[in-house]
This record gives structure tokens, sequence and C-alpha cells, in this order.
């Protein structure tokens, strides 16, 4: 809009300026035509009165003929002005001695002059010289040129700002019009943001209206691009959650079937046991194994089966909780068989309640100390904190250990994600355990995150309290 109203100003303004030029000149020009005129009857007048052997005299200036209003003569010799007389609407009287004395002081050359008298105003003067050496003068007034002048270029500044003002109002519409089709297909794409692709598929419905994609602007050629970038991800998207679906099914089947057969083999490995006084000691080691790879795979399956689970929303139980009892309970599970490092629990005494289900909340806070236990050295203090926040329940578990690995710490919620390869093996972690704390979270309405550096650790916990919807300022601010 700023462009089109600076494009019309100059626009109009050239013009103006043109015009305006363009009248200068005219009048200029008139009035070298009146002086021309003024000149030759001035001649014509000395003419005859040399023919006459008569001389002429100030007063005889005076009743020349012929001259026009604002018109001044004179006779200069010698560089001297003899002769002067000026006429105007008052009648003909002698020229000022100021203008007499510019007169003087002028350089004369073949084409007129626009000369300042000063209380006069501004003349245009020009001059003949005679055959015995005398200086014919004439000027004529620019005043009425002038006022002429003044008044156009009033005009063509008074129709610079209408211009500017009728192009700025019709930029506006004009604009408003052009690009409405456009605020169309930004809010169309601003739905389409506003879905959510992480969960299942959502179907992306969000289409610029047909009246928005005509193929012969290029605002419609970009709504109808929209459309078709749309409909290729709606299309994508089935596609890979129709995946996700198969995926999860088959990870559900094989979990189911993969129960009963190592239910059998460690069945089978603990009735062979039971004759291990006949066993040779390598037979005995062997079933040992079998037996703990077994319970090994049983949990994993277990693992898997829950979170299959927990994606297809099923599995949870919700009832009002309180979070305190369940926190409290699984510190003291974990402390019993972790004797090497040191929990501590920072609790509040009165109850807070969730709408929940108790065993997968129960669930989250051992994977949390588990996942602390496993991948940092004996000694460190691992400490649990529960606080309300309004609208929303936060629980942090906190290490002094060495810390989470930056390599790591941008997938650690991933499935199979483990920071200490070795020390997971060794400690028989699945890398799941994390993901479970994450889909429990998110399937209470909740969210997890983590920071950590050298010697600190913290995983938090963010639901919804059962006294007030948690806000999302409140569920994701300070979580990494």
């Amino acid at each position: 809009m700023v462009g089109v109203c600076v494009l019309v100003t100059v626009c109009v303004l050239g013009v103006g300026a043109l015009s305006v030029y363009s009248l200068q000149t005219f009048v200029v020009a008139a009035a070298d035509d009146d002086i021309a005129r003024s000149l030759s009857t001035f001649e014509h007048s000395i003419a005859d009165l040399i023919k006459h052997d008569e001389s002429v005299s100030s007063a005889g200036l005076l009743r020349f003929t012929g001259q026009g209003s604002d018109t001044m003569i004179a006779i200069m010799r010698d560089g001297r002005v003899v002769q002067s007389a000026r006429f105007d609407n008052d009648g003909p009287a002698t020229a000022s001695a100021a203008a007499l004395r510019t007169l003087e002081a002028m350089r004369w050359t073949p084409e007129p002059q626009t000369v300042d008298f000063g209380a006069m105003g501004k003349y245009r003067v020009g001059s003949i010289e005679t055959a015995d050496g005398q200086r014919l003068i004439s000027a004529v007034s620019m005043r009425g040129a002038t006022q002429v002048l003044t008044k156009k270029t009033l005009a063509v500044g008074a129709i610079t700002a209408v211009a500017a003002l009728v192009a700025a109002v019709g930029t506006v519409v004009l604009v408003r019009q052009a690009l409405r089709p456009l605020r169309r297909v930004a809010a169309t794409a601003a739905r389409a943001a506003n879905i959510s692709l992480a969960a299942d598929h959502q179907p992306m419905r969000a289409r610029v209206p047909r009246a928005a994609t005509n193929p012969d602007n290029e605002v419609g050629i970009v709504g109808e691009q929209l459309n078709r970038l749309l409909a290729n991800v709606d299309s994508a998207l089935a596609s890979r959650a129709e995946s996700d679906r198969r995926m999860r099914r088959f990870i559900s089947d094989a979990s189911h079937e993969l129960r009963t057969p190592l239910a059998t083999i460690l069945g089978y490995a603990q009735l062979t046991r039971q004759d291990g006084a006949s066993l040779p000691p390598t037979t005995e080691y062997a079933l040992g194994r079998i037996e703990s790879e077994s319970r090994r795979m049983s949990a994993l399956v277990a693992d898997m089966l829950l979170l299959s689970r927990l994606d297809e929303g099923h599995g949870l139980d919700f009832e009002d909780v309180d979070i305190t009892t369940v926190v409290r309970d699984a510190v003291n599970d974990v402390a019993v068989t972790a004797s090497d490092h040191r929990f501590v629990a920072d609790l509040p005494d009165d109850e807070l309640l969730v709408r929940a289900d108790r065993a997968s909340l129960h669930q989250i806070v051992v994977n949390l100390l588990n996942n602390a236990r496993i991948h940092t050295p004996a000694g460190v203090t691992v400490n649990t904190e529960l606080r309300s926040l309004g609208g929303a329940v936060e629980l942090s578990v906190t290490d002094n250990g060495p810390g989470v690995d930056p390599s790591v710490l941008a997938d650690i919620f991933g499935r199979f994600v483990r920071a200490n390869t070795a020390r997971s093996r060794e400690m028989e972690s699945s890398g799941l355990g994390l993901a479970i704390a994450e889909a429990i979270a998110e399937a209470h309405g909740g969210c997890i995150g983590v920071e950590s550096r050298a010697g600190f650790t913290r995983f938090t916990v963010r639901l919804p309290a059962l006294t007030g919807g948690m806000s999302r300022s409140d569920a994701f601010a300070p979580l990494v």
C-alpha cells in the first residue's frame, strides 16, 4: 500500500511539475512577446519623432501610447538612463530611482532577462539598440504570471494530496479484496498446523475452499497446491498409521504367543532342577542360565505387551488415587532391593489426589528409580520429591550420578535406548523403562522431561491434579 501511494504521489508530482514548468515557459514566452511588441511600438514612436526633428523628453515618454499595463520603458545613452516612464492602472509615471539604478547595472544580452526591481517586483526586460547608439528598454511585469504559477503550484499540491489519499484507500480496498482468498489459505494452513501428528492418525480434513483455488491467479494457485499438499500428507499419515497399527498388532500377537513357550521353558527348567542332586555341575549351571534368561525374556514380553496396550489406549483402570502413598510404597520397594544406593523421599504430609491407574502410576515411579539405580554407581543418592503446582502434581527423581551422555539425552525416552549398554545388560535392563514411563504419563494426560549434567540428573513427571485441570503452561514450561 505504501509503495503504491508513493508511486502515485511521485507520478502526480511529476505531472504537476511538468505542468508548472510548461506554464512557466508559456508565461515567459508571452512576456517576451509583450516585450517585442512594446519595443516595436517604442522604436516606431522614436523613429517618428526623429523624422519630424523633434526631441524626446521624460514628459514625452509619458505621452507614448500603445504600452500595456505594468510596462516600463526607458532610453539609455552611454550606460545611463536619460528618460523613463512606467505605465500601470493609475496612469503613466516616471520610473523609480531604484529601478533606474538596476537598469544601469545590468549586463545586456540579445535575449530578454528576468530582473527583480525590489518593491516593484520581478520584470521581464528586453532592449534594442538604435542606429544613433541609444538603447531602448522595455520591461513587462511578471506579477500576474507569478500569481498564476503560485495558484498552479498550490493546485498541484492539493491534487497530489487527494490522489495519495484516494490511492491509499483504493489500495487498501483492492489489496484486501485480492488477498481475501489468501486469508482463507492461511486459515486452512493454521487448522492443519494445529492437528497433532504425534498420536494415532488424525484425518487432515482441512482444505482450502474451492472459491479460493482459482488457477487463474497466484493466490488461487497457492490454495490449489496447498490442497494437494494436505491431501498427500493425509494419505501419508494414513499409511503410516496403518503401518503402526499392523506393527503394534504384530508385537501384541507375538508377545502373547511368546508368553506360553517361555513359561513352558521356565517350568521345565525348574522341574529338571528338582533332581539337582543327581545333575552334573555344568547342567546345573545351564539350567540356572535358562531360568534367568526365561525370566528376562518374560519381563521383556510383559513390557512390550504393556507398551502395545498403552499405544492402543487400553489396559488402564482409572480411579482416584493418592499419589503420595503410591510414591512412598514404590520408593520403599526399590530401596529394599538396592542397598548400594541411598534413597531419600521428600513427600508432603497431606494426600495428593490424581485420577490415574494405580498400578501404572506405581510403575512410573519404579521405572524412574530403577533407571537411576542401573545407570549410576554404588553410593549415589537418589532423591524423590513430590509437590503440588495447583492444577498439576509434579514428581521428580534426582540423582547425583555422572549424568546422561548428551548424545543419548535427546532420544532418552525412545524404545530400547540404553545410556550405558554394558551396565544395562549387566543389570538386565531392556531399554523400555523410560519409554513405558513416558507412555503412561501421556496416557494420563501428563508429560515427562529430563535435564542432566555432570553430577546432576533429574526426571520430572507432571500429571493433572484431581482438583483442577492442568494448563499447558503448567504441564510443559520447565520440562526439557
